[in-house]
């Protein structure tokens, strides 16, 4: 049966349980989710910091932060919190996130596997995402009101969690799974971390070295375990993203392709111009004439 606790220092108290509403609210619920060895845990940082030990990984979580746990992978757990911190827990069972993924899947809002995904031992949502924010009023409707609890909004959130999952996180876990779990997620963080520098700096001329040392790793070995998490070179990358963007620039019709070749990081329009033809199949300059042509 899932169930939603609010959390008050390191103490839980069950609010909810579905199918059926309590009939006492707040309760003493000293059977924490955590506890258990199996189901699935969501928790939520509402007014401080937190932080989460889950077989010996430490995970710090900042108010208006949560961490999803697969608690089959998390046999040895300790939190730590002010006793005026104030946040969430949300506990499902394994039946209940499986039936609500194929609903979910059939209706094609979501493209990856179950199989996949309960391999995973946890996911961090930063702040901003539509999970967070979805917590986050659950937190300050019960500020205000203890009593105040929505079922309805209570059971969208494992939807908007399942919704939230970028998918090339799923690939990451499925090609990695020969590794442990600490040292998978510890890999992707590292890879994930590169994409964004690499995404972040497309008008650099970065090398293997630079994005290498962003993440701490060596060259030859993050090159390796990114091609392996992946299936892609960063190279390749960087090729596949700096065309894309060639792409929305030449759209915008503001630029030449000569200042969207050195925007892109590109040494001379001859360069730009062969990797924009090996991508796309034509110059940057055909492209623009047939894009103009299906704007018509």
């Amino acid at each position: 049966m899932a169930s939603l606790s609010l959390r008050e220092g390191v103490q839980e108290h069950l609010l909810l349980e579905r199918p059926i509403l309590q009939g006492h609210f707040v309760k003493d619920f000293s059977d924490s989710c955590l506890d258990r060895n199996e189901g699935y845990s969501i928790k939520y940082a509402y007014n401080s910091h937190e932080t989460y030990w889950l077989n010996g990984k430490k995970f710090h979580l900042a108010p208006g932060e949560s961490l999803f746990i697969n608690l089959k992978y998390s046999k040895a757990y300790h939190f730590e919190a002010s006793k005026l911190s104030r946040g969430l827990c949300v506990y499902y069972q394994e039946e209940e996130l499986q039936d609500l993924f194929q609903v979910l899947k059939q209706q094609k809002i979501i493209d990856y596997n179950f199989s996949a995904f309960e391999k995973i031992p946890e996911l961090r949502f930063e702040r901003g995402t539509h999970l967070n924010q979805k917590l986050k009023s659950i937190c300050s409707d019960l500020q205000d009101d203890l009593h105040k609890i929505d079922l309805a909004g209570f059971e969208s959130i494992l939807e908007e969690m399942l919704m939230e999952i970028d998918w090339e996180l799923i690939g990451y876990n499925r090609r990695l799974k020969e590794f442990n779990p600490s040292t998978r997620q510890a890999l992707i963080r590292k890879v994930m971390a590169a994409r964004k520098f690499m995404r972040d700096n497309l008008h650099k001329a970065l090398k293997l070295e630079d994005i290498a040392k962003e993440v701490a790793m060596s060259p030859f070995h993050f090159q390796r375990q990114y091609k392996k998490a992946t299936g892609n070179s960063p190279t390749r990358h960087l090729v596949e993203w700096r065309i894309a963007r060639a792409k929305e620039l030449l759209e915008e019709d503001k630029y030449s392709v000569l200042e969207i070749s050195t925007m892109l990081a590109y040494n001379d329009l001859p360069t730009f111009s062969k990797a924009f033809k090996r991508e796309v199949g034509c110059s940057p300059s055909q492209w623009s004439k047939k894009n103009e042509v299906l704007s018509v």
